[in-house]
């Protein structure tokens, strides 16, 4: 038998569309039909295709496995390990909002990223932007139910101020190490997230030294965590998979 259709006011049509639960995406879905990439900040603006990066589809995806709480991604220069990021805050917006925080090396790289990269980024994904207050501070950007706030690695005072379910952690082998009189930033930012039992980590960097951030990270790896070590040329991505408990001998 045919549903029978309704006609409703414009207040009820809002609040039906409030009530309507998000749509059932992972990330890479949710960039291939939503994303789109500005003219300022990429050198093919337009839709988002997964096809053009397909080694980032896995990596992306597993934002979305629960057993999963901290994604590392180890990569070559310039792959897409910063755009697989921005692809989860625009999840993260339309499909789970909650706090959310992005770290990059300096206070400064994170305004400018914020006003040149992931602002123009947010304006150009029309579901984004019209849940988007567009007077939001550089380093705090407000959405309806969450915000974003961005934070520079050499800046403790900025990584210690917020609870955070979501964290985003940029070349880390960029930040400082830890000092007398300061506490290592991943360890200072990580503890944002102790409250919340769901929380979401994405740390990725191109390696430096064996002694750097990413490095220590991946060799660290446990349970919980999953590991992706771009090898180039890049044609795929290798993820490594960690036993739950350590192997004998």
């Amino acid at each position: 038998m045919p549903g029978r259709k309704f006609t409703v006011k414009g207040y009820q049509l809002a609040a039906l569309q409030v009530l309507c639960p998000p749509e059932q995406l992972t990330v890479s879905e949710w960039a291939e039909n939503y994303r789109i990439l500005d003219s300022k900040s990429s050198a093919m603006p337009g839709a988002w295709s997964n096809s053009m990066t397909p080694y980032l589809v896995g990596i992306m995806d597993e934002f979305n496995n629960y057993e999963t709480e901290t994604v590392i991604f180890c990569k070559p220069t310039q792959v897409g390990g910063t755009e697989a990021a921005q692809n989860m805050i625009g999840y993260i917006v339309m499909q789970d909002p909650a706090p959310a925080m992005i770290v990059y090396p300096t206070e400064t790289l994170a305004k400018s990223i914020s006003e040149n990269r992931l602002q123009p980024m947010l304006k150009a994904t029309p579901e984004i932007r019209r849940r988007f207050d567009e007077n939001s501070p550089l380093l705090e950007l407000q959405f309806e139910g969450m915000y974003l706030t961005l934070a520079g690695s050499n800046s403790p005072s900025g990584l210690a101020s917020k609870p955070i379910r979501y964290l985003i952690m940029d070349e880390v082998d960029k930040y400082p190490g830890a000092s007398n009189r300061e506490a290592d930033p991943i360890k200072l930012a990580k503890e944002r997230t102790k409250t919340f039992h769901n929380k979401k980590i994405y740390i990725t960097s191109t390696p430096t030294l064996k002694t750097g951030h990413i490095w220590k990270a991946k060799e660290g790896g446990g349970c919980g965590e999953a590991l992706f070590r771009a090898v180039p040329p890049l044609r795929r991505v290798y993820r490594i998979q960690v036993p739950e408990h350590p192997l004998p001998g």
